[in-house]
């Protein structure tokens, strides 16, 4: 068959040449140094958690270099072929990541259950999931600015967040390098050019995203691909200039070039070793990010200058070196390690002995784990030869997480169901009535489990029913009967420690046929002029308060419940100014109710349960270290505002136990769970009855 090239020449030319393939790109020699850089990384990321409880750079160090491998590789697979092929790209990926990541992170599951505290086994389990579907970095990303989690403890797999980033940036960067190889080929430019171009836009863009999000969101931009692209854009942009600086240097024997790539190794090590000592972890992955960064590309330029030279001398030790070997299976073994020992020894960081221990044990582990599945694994040939194979063998790998996790789960769900069976026995179950009518009540197992106590609050309030702490509309919610049908109409008013209240309300509203209304905003409270207070979420709340109270002028219920006190990490229970806010309420022509807030352990109840028991001392605080007892019935509160204490129906006359009545009171270190509060319904069932029938005589 005539090619369509031979028939368009004409009669007698010469035949037009064919296109020139493009010369294979040669393999930039191996650096050593680069692995004894990997070594010195995971040296200092473990020293400084374990001993420190401190961000070290070393994280960023490995984002670099995985920008450095992967653009190179990329960059080589476009020069040889014309084409990234994705998918065997992603074979090889799969085939290098997977195994060691998801049997670890299997492996985590087990731990979980023999070291960890019942009461975090739902959160650790979620931070699991998602890690070994390399989301990890968004979950935590979302769990550190969510309200309702403010309360979670480390994750087992928080280290995972920087396998999620790469993994994000493995999606990406292929998509990246095709891109620039398609724009030069159709334009004509150097290959090289436009992909150097395009990492220099994606570095710039991603920078000044890192500085504006560490700034406004730090917890949040610390897990944020968008703020970490730049690290990844940096090796990559590395990876392209390497061969220009060595022709830079035309003579890389030269004294010069010696003297420079010295000069540049070991300040790069100086500045890897001491980031940490210097440098706010508040400040990553912004400016402070720049040192590690900056100091692993002196180190791998120094190393290409002059191999083996200057920083290479260390670098380049067996010690180091068999370090740099061990570095990704020790990165995954250290953290769990680590969180296992604090939990067991209730220590924040560890001492020198336990620190030597975890890093021994960390370091067999790793070991072990890189024999059998970076070694051993790849020799049999087992999902190494196809493409398919790979893909299975990430799926084989997957399954065996998803296994550990499902039957944890089942345990867990199994759990719940037979303690809210039990607990629905009143007589073994009387929570607040134990209190209220001084119960002899047998001890058993109380309810919820630890296991799942820190969900024990009504769905809603962390759906469509509550504002978050940065919305501003009024989301109304509505209960119990219809609301022409209703005796009274009661709107509920306030934060999640109001909201806390909903199924005593709803117990009340049963009993009395009423419709109750609910409006409430996470970390939101009533008092007046917020907005003065600069940040967001006061601006957020001041507003919001406006116009709910707006909503209810409108509504005109018959009562309101809202805030009577705040009692959170302060000392004592405090009083904000709620006069105005009160005069506001009382204007729409309800009933006030001003409920005393309930006691803020300051500390995880069902956590400090799991580790010491119900009757602990620990677990149980004094009264009085929450209230001054004469307060709330001194407050002067506006005519038509009512005082209502449910404080004896939560603590005794001295102490405030973790469990009444064989129900647990706390979900986490303020909220009441669900079950608990709903025992206190006929106690505040009788208030607001009594608040409605003195408002109507």
């Amino acid at each position: 068959m005539t090619s369509p090239a031979s028939t368009s020449a004409p009669t007698g030319a010469a035949p037009a040449p064919a296109p020139a393939r493009p010369e294979p790109a040669a393999r930039p020699p191996r650096l050593r140094e680069i692995d004894g850089l990997r070594g010195i990384a995971i040296v200092v990321i473990a020293v400084y958690h374990i001993w420190f409880d401190r961000v070290s750079g070393g994280v960023d160090v490995f984002l670099l270099l995985s920008g450095f491998f992967i653009t190179a590789s990329l960059l080589r697979s476009v020069e040889r072929t014309g084409s990234v092929r994705p998918l065997a790209f992603a074979a090889r990926i799969v085939r290098r990541i997977f195994p060691p990541a998801l049997v670890v992170a299997a492996a985590t599951v087990l731990l979980t259950v023999i070291w960890l505290p019942r009461a975090t086994w739902n959160q650790q389990l979620g931070d699991i999931l998602a890690s070994a579907l390399y989301y990890g970095n968004w979950n935590l990303a979302v769990h550190s600015v969510d309200y309702l989690s403010s309360n979670n403890g480390a994750s087992i797999v928080q280290h995972y967040w920087s396998m999620g980033v790469q993994a994000q940036f493995y999606v990406l960067w292929p998509v990246l390098t095709a891109a620039s190889a398609w724009l030069a080929a159709r334009a004509g430019w150097s290959r090289r050019r436009v992909l150097a171009a395009a990492l220099a836009l994606v570095f710039a863009a991603s920078f000044a995203f890192a500085l504006w999000e560490t700034d406004a969101n730090q917890a949040f931009a610390y897990f944020d691909l968008r703020a970490r692209l730049w690290q990844f854009a940096a090796g990559g942009l590395l990876a392209v200039a390497l061969p220009r600086l060595r022709t830079a240097f035309a003579e890389p024997d030269a004294p010069q070039a010696k003297w420079t790539a010295a000069m540049l190794g070991w300040a790069g090590v100086a500045v890897l070793l001491g980031a940490g000592f210097f440098l706010d972890s508040t400040e990553f992955p912004g400016l402070a990010a720049l040192w590690p960064v900056g100091g692993a590309c002196a180190v791998v330029a120094a190393a290409s200058l002059s191999p083996g030279g200057g920083a290479g001398r260390l670098l380049n030790t067996r010690p180091v070196q068999w370090l740099g070997d061990l570095s990704y299976t020790l990165y995954l073994w250290h953290w769990p390690i680590l969180i296992c020992y604090l939990t067991a020894t209730g220590r924040d960081t560890a001492t020198l002995l336990g620190g030597l221990g975890i890093l021994a044990a960390a370091t067999l582990l790793a070991w072990a784990t890189h024999w059998a599945l970076e070694q051993r694994l790849p020799a049999t040939g087992f999902g190494q030869r196809t493409m398919r194979g790979a893909f299975a063998l990430g799926a084989a790998c997957l399954a065996l997480v998803l296994a550990s996790y499902a039957a944890l789960t089942w345990y867990i769900s199994f759990e719940r169901d037979r303690l809210a069976e039990a607990a629905a026995d009143p007589d073994r179950y009387p929570g607040a009535a134990a209190l209220a009518e001084g119960l002899d009540v047998p001890e058993t197992a109380f309810a919820p489990s630890t296991l799942d106590a820190a969900e024990d609050y009504d769905p809603a309030l962390s759906g469509r029913c509550n504002q978050t702490m940065e919305g501003y509309e009024p989301i109304r919610c509505d209960f119990g009967v219809d609301e022409a049908d209703a005796t009274a109409t009661v709107v509920m008013y306030g934060g999640s420690k109001i909201w806390q209240w909903l199924p005593a309300v709803l117990d009340a509203a049963e009993a009395r046929d009423w419709h109750v209304i609910a409006y409430t905003k996470n970390a939101c409270i009533i008092e007046t002029g917020q907005e003065a207070l600069g940040e967001e979420r006061y601006r957020s709340c001041a507003a919001w308060n406006d116009d709910v109270v707006a909503e209810i002028d409108r509504i005109a219920p018959d009562l309101v419940l809202t805030y009577g006190s705040r009692v959170g990490y302060e000392a004592y229970e405090t009083f904000p100014d709620y006069t105005d806010r009160y005069g506001q309420l009382v204007a729409t022509g309800a009933a006030v109710v001003a409920l005393r807030d309930t006691p803020s352990p300051r500390f995880d109840i069902p956590l400090c349960v799991d580790l010491n028991g119900r009757n602990a001392s620990e677990c149980t605080v004094d009264r009085a270290s929450y209230y001054d007892e004469g307060a709330f019935e001194a407050l002067e509160v506006p005519p038509g505002v009512h005082k209502v204490d449910l404080t004896d129906y939560i603590c005794g006359p001295r102490a405030c136990p973790p469990v009444i009545g064989n129900v647990l009171v706390y979900r986490d270190d303020a909220h009441l769970t669900n079950t608990y509060a709903a025992t206190l319904g006929p106690y505040l069932g009788a208030e607001l009855a009594a608040v409605l029938e003195q408002a109507a005589g």
